[in-house]
């Protein structure tokens, strides 16, 4: 029985901290796991999980049936796994599979495509960690996560669904609405051995706008460090004019000097805005100050004749001692001003 894991001690500080998580999730989550070798044949394909390939397992020791509705599907599903399979049939599988007990055969956890492309090398065994039981939930879906991130092949999109499935099984079974913000950086760590650094990052993307998420799960964009570049921007319309450069092919180090500068020129344009003013603030005025620049305006050389005149109209039989009734007809004198400015 294997109860314990090893830690490579040449790791550094940060990778260290992520595997020993990994292993403390694995062997609290799989309880007692075995190591054996098992026969082909007692594998089977869990039902209950959900899968992206029409390939069986039947198919990979036997050979697809050309009569079979899913061929070309099946036939292109058999070419994905070639080159693993050539690997295997080559240096052997290295990562085992993982499996849970069903009856007298197992069923797969994680190493869907492991066990099909060693059946396709024409491998009769392979090699398993087995559990006396299926983990569920939250359990189930993390340790598909920690297996399926030894895959160098494993793309990005692939690695953020298993995330958002981790992420809705934890919800659900702690009573949470069914959406990200439910889950911090330091639970999402938590729950997969990922280190903090990592963690702050898939989560930036999990709660990123459609259009990143969009280019992510069509396959366009793969660098995390470029897209958590882009979902740090604050402005949504940065965020749109980074994603189409990253797109359009532009370098990392191209996307940098882009952000650097659509910064300045935010923070410049924002500085313009805060020092330009639109009118003047004459804060609280006297009435007995009011009549005096009415008065003044009213004796001005400098105004259309027609504007003096209406200014007089309007403050004749004014009570100037009445702050409000001062204030009104300083308003209303204001506003003839400004209308009749190109005569002044």
């Amino acid at each position: 029985m294997v109860n314990k894991f090893k830690l490579n001690t040449s790791k550094n500080s940060e990778i260290k901290e992520s595997i020993n998580r990994t292993l403390e999730i694995v062997n609290n989550y799989a309880g007692e796991l075995s190591i054996e070798v098992l026969s082909l044949d007692k594998i089977e394909l869990d039902p209950d999980n959900n899968r992206e390939l029409a390939l069986t397992l039947h198919d990979a020791i036997n050979g697809i049936d050309a009569t079979d509705p899913e061929y070309e599907r099946k036939k292109k599903d058999w070419k994905s796994l070639e080159s693993l399979s050539n690997t295997i049939r080559v240096d052997q599988l290295i990562n085992p599979i993982f499996v849970y007990r069903y009856g007298n055969k197992c069923r797969l956890i994680a190493g869907e495509r492991r066990t099909l492309a060693s059946a396709i090398a024409g491998k009769k065994e392979i090699i398993a960690r087995i559990s006396n039981q299926r983990p569920i939930g939250t359990k189930l879906k993390v340790l598909q996560w920690i297996e399926n991130n030894e895959r160098v092949e494993l793309k990005l999109k692939e690695r953020i669904t298993s995330l958002e499935s981790i992420i809705k099984e934890y919800l659900s079974e702690n009573g949470k609405s069914d959406n990200n913000k439910g889950v911090t950086s330091k639970v999402l760590s938590d729950l997969t051995g990922m280190s903090n650094t990592q963690s702050n990052r898939y989560n930036l993307i999990l709660r990123s706008e459609p259009e990143i998420k969009q280019a992510i799960m069509e396959g366009k964009l793969e660098n995390i460090k470029l897209i958590e570049l882009i979902c740090s921007v604050e402005s949504i319309e940065h965020k749109k004019e980074l994603l189409n450069a990253a797109l359009s092919g532009l370098t990392f180090d191209a996307i940098i000097k882009l952000k650097k500068a659509l910064e300045e020129n935010y923070m410049k344009n924002k500085e313009i805005k805060r020092g330009k003013k639109r009118g003047v603030n004459l804060g609280k005025v006297k009435p007995n100050v009011v009549k005096i620049i009415v008065e003044t305006l009213s004796a001005s050389v400098a105004l259309n004749e027609e504007i003096v005149r209406q200014m007089i109209t309007i403050s004749s039989n004014t009570e100037w001692g009445d702050c409000e009734s001062a204030e009104k007809i300083f308003r209303k004198i204001i506003a003839l001003l400004e209308k009749g400015y190109k005569e002044i």
